[in-house]
């Protein structure tokens, strides 16, 4: 189990590897908007701050570019902790 906690947030939720960081945190009452669940849409791209995820399943090829992908921008449906995670809040 790892701890998942947003900079902004006073809330941490214990999420596993292999378990969606945006279920579990809507599970915990975060309420993260989200749209596809599938990796495509973009509704609940973050940055993760400090820690490392993975996916679950890989998003769709044209959701992250590059620059997204250097600058730590997960897609929160498809992610999964690989270590305790610092995530910012949702973009706009």
């Amino acid at each position: 189990m790892y701890k998942v906690k947003f900079k902004n947030k006073d809330k941490i939720i214990m999420v596993q590897k292999g378990e969606s960081i945006l279920s579990k945190c809507n599970d915990g009452g975060l309420d993260i908007p989200f749209a596809c669940l599938q990796g495509m849409c973009t509704t609940c791209i973050a940055t993760v701050l400090e820690g490392k995820t993975s996916y679950i399943e890989e998003p769709d090829q044209d959701s992250l570019s590059e620059e997204d992908i250097k600058n730590n921008k997960v897609l929160l449906c498809v992610a999964t902790p690989e270590s305790d995670l610092l995530i910012d809040e949702i973009e706009d």
